[in-house]
C-alpha cells in the first residue's frame, strides 16, 4: 500500500474467512481472504436457487437477505467513482473465461450493473485507466478486482503477467482510479498473523475475537519455537508465505527419516514458518 492514495483512506474492502465447524459446535477461522474474495456471487446464486425450491422454509426461518450487502458494495463502489467525477465509470476486472471462479465474475457483473472486463480491455493514458470500446477509449474510475494484486500490472509487478494493464499502479498512485480491494491487500492473508491476532485485539479494541483463530504459533519467536519443537506430533506445519503453495505438512503422518529435514528447517529459518494446532473438523 505504500504510497497508494485511496480517496476514503480504506484499503480493505472486501474481507471473507474460511471456517471450521468444531464438533462441540464452536467456529474457528481457519484462514482470512483480504486479496479478492470469492463466494460472494456463489453465495447468491445458491441463496436464488434455494429460495425458490424452499419457499414457505424461508418464510417461516425468517432468513437474513443478502440484498442489503450487495446494496451497500454498489454504493461503495459508487461512492469511489463519484469522487473522481460524476457518474463515474466502474468495471469488475476479471482473470478471463479460463479461471475457475469466471462464472461468479460474470454473475456478480450481471447483478450488480457492471461491465466485466480483462487486463486486455483496458489500458492507460496520462495516468488514467481507459476502457477500449468501439467507439474509442473511456475513462474508468473504479475498479472491481477480481485479479491478484501481483497481476494487475506488468510494468511495476510481475512483468510475466497476462492478467494485468500496464501502469496500473502509477494511476492508483497518482488517485485517478480506485481499486477494491486496494492493490497489496493480500499482505493480511498472511498466516502468521493469525499468531497475533488475539493480543493484537485485546489492545486495540479491548475485547476478545468474535470467533477465534486455530490455535497458531509463528516459530520466530524463542518460547512459541520451544513449544512447536516439543509438541510436534500435536501440529500442522505451515509456510508464511501463500505465494509459495507450499502444502501444510501434518507432523504426526511423517516417517522419522521425512521428520529429520523439517525440524532442520524449523531450526535454520524458524521466521518462515508457522504452527498450527490439528483440529477435527465436525461431519
Amino acid at each position: 500500500h505504500h504510497g497508494l492514495l485511496t480517496s476514503d483512506d480504506l484499503h480493505l474492502h472486501l474481507y471473507a474467512a474460511d471456517l471450521a465447524r468444531a464438533p462441540d459446535g464452536n467456529w474457528w477461522v481457519v484462514s482470512d481472504r483480504t486479496e479478492s474474495p470469492s463466494g460472494a456471487g456463489y453465495t447468491l446464486e445458491n441463496r436464488l436457487v434455494s429460495s425458490s425450491m424452499y419457499p414457505d422454509s424461508f418464510r417461516a426461518r425468517q432468513v437474513e437477505r443478502l440484498a442489503p450487502f450487495f446494496m451497500a458494495l454498489r454504493d461503495l463502489l459508487d461512492r469511489l467513482a463519484s469522487s473522481r467525477r460524476e457518474n463515474g465509470q466502474i468495471v469488475l476486472m476479471s482473470q478471463g473465461p479460463s479461471n475457475p471462479n469466471y462464472f461468479e465474475d460474470a454473475y456478480l457483473s450481471r447483478y450488480l450493473g457492471y461491465m466485466v472486463v480483462e487486463g486486455g480491455d483496458l489500458a492507460t493514458r496520462n495516468e488514467h485507466v481507459m476502457l477500449k470500446t468501439l467507439g474509442g477509449l473511456r475513462r474508468v474510475d473504479a475498479i472491481l478486482r477480481r485479479v491478484d494484486g501481483i497481476d494487475c500490472d506488468p510494468l511495476e509487478l510481475r512483468g510475466d503477467s497476462p492478467l494485468g494493464v500496464a501502469g496500473m499502479v502509477q494511476a492508483v498512485r497518482s488517485g485517478k482510479v480506485s481499486v477494491v480491494n486496494s492493490l497489496g491487500s493480500g499482505l493480511l492473508e498472511c498466516p502468521a498473523f493469525l499468531a497475533f491476532l488475539p493480543l493484537l485485539c485485546r489492545e486495540l479494541l479491548g475485547e476478545e475475537l468474535i470467533i477465534p483463530s486455530v490455535a497458531t504459533w509463528w516459530c520466530g519467536g524463542d518460547a512459541e519455537r520451544a513449544y512447536v519443537m516439543k509438541h510436534l506430533d500435536e501440529l500442522t506445519i505451515r509456510t508464511c508465505y501463500r505465494d509459495l503453495h507450499c502444502e501444510p505438512v501434518v507432523v504426526e503422518r511423517l516417517s522419522s527419516k521425512m521428520r529429520e529435514p523439517l525440524v532442520q528447517e524449523l531450526l535454520e529459518r524458524p521466521g518462515d514458518y508457522i504452527a498450527q494446532a490439528n483440529i477435527q473438523r465436525s461431519t
